[in-house]
């Protein structure tokens, strides 16, 4: 079942109703706070200072903040709205929440009482947790509603432009939505955006002569493997046609999230590359340019060994 903690109209569990000090006085911590069932108290234990606070812009559009937290480490996300808008918030990660109003109090919900800056502050109950929180000043889509993300169009999906299976692609999301049910794995974000890289780094190997399918198998698996390595997949298309990739640049450019929770840890980068589909009679070229695109990337182990299971196109990012 997916959990989503989404405010709209009501006050949450962790949020208490209590004046506290200004959540940006370096305070070291708040005495006497009730804990609640889920671990998080009726205020926060730790202040935040001015460098752990994000100051964003939000409206009816949504925003996305990723960050990681624990007990001791709390981080913040600042925002001006005017008395009578309403706070929207979402995330699947297992955290605590508290917003506070321009005079340092804790908001119960509803209608925002003030003109000024508000602040979410981040916490987790226990450990460390990675999160993603979407923000907005309107109703946020659940994942009920939620478009489904489309898949890539560079070389690994060559061969599937005429045949796609919607259904299978929204697996990798489902697990993505539903990651707070599932305990944290041993990938870290470091290790992530490696595998990434590699990735990139290993293309021209891949989609080009030699085709290497050892070095293939060394970075992917499952739905990628397959999509690339298996029969009638990727490399088989560009061999059956004689025809092969170049690529003058490869670059992560930005990293825009990561979960290691779930039963699909993942990470969204943006991605600008420049590549060419050789032929016959030269450069293909509705097929080849340089793209600035988000993608997010999913991963699985294999014998032991995180390897990537499958990469989508969340959007061209210009």
């Amino acid at each position: 079942m997916l959990k989503n903690l989404v405010v709209y109209s009501t006050c949450l569990s962790v949020i208490g109703c209590q004046t506290i000090e200004n959540p940006l006085a370096n305070i070291s911590s708040v005495s006497s706070n009730a804990i609640s069932s889920s671990g998080c108290g009726e205020k926060p234990m730790v202040s935040l200072s001015e460098k752990d606070v994000e100051e964003v812009v939000l409206n009816e559009s949504t925003v996305t903040k990723s960050g990681q937290v624990s007990a001791n480490k709390n981080v913040g996300y600042t925002f001006t709205a005017t008395t009578g808008q309403k706070l929207s918030y979402n995330t699947d990660a297992d955290v605590c929440l508290w917003v506070f109003t321009p005079d340092n109090t804790i908001f119960k919900g509803g209608e925002l009482p003030k003109n000024g800056k508000y602040i979410i502050q981040v916490a987790a109950p226990q450990g460390v947790k990675t999160f993603d929180l979407t923000m907005g000043l309107g109703v946020l889509e659940t994942a009920a509603n939620t478009p489904t993300v489309s898949p890539t169009d560079t070389p690994e999906r060559t061969s599937e432009r005429t045949s796609e299976n919607t259904s299978e692609n929204n697996n990798d999301q489902s697990s993505l939505e539903n990651n707070n049910i599932q305990p944290e794995n041993d990938i870290s974000q470091e290790q992530a955006l490696e595998l990434v890289q590699k990735w990139y780094a290993a293309k021209p190997r891949i989609f080009a002569p030699p085709f290497d399918k050892d070095l293939l198998n060394e970075l992917a698996t499952g739905k990628l493997y397959q999509r690339v390595g298996g029969e009638d997949g990727s490399i088989d298309w560009l061999q059956k046609y004689n025809r092969y990739y170049t690529y003058n640049k490869s670059a992560i450019t930005n990293i825009m999230g990561f979960s290691s929770s779930g039963s699909r840890p993942y990470i969204k980068v943006r991605v600008v590359e420049e590549l060419y589909l050789q032929g016959e009679k030269g450069i293909d070229k509705t097929n080849s340019g340089e793209y600035q695109i988000d993608y997010i990337y999913f991963f699985a182990k294999d014998n032991g060994t995180w390897k990537i299971y499958n990469n989508e196109k969340i959007s061209d990012a210009g």
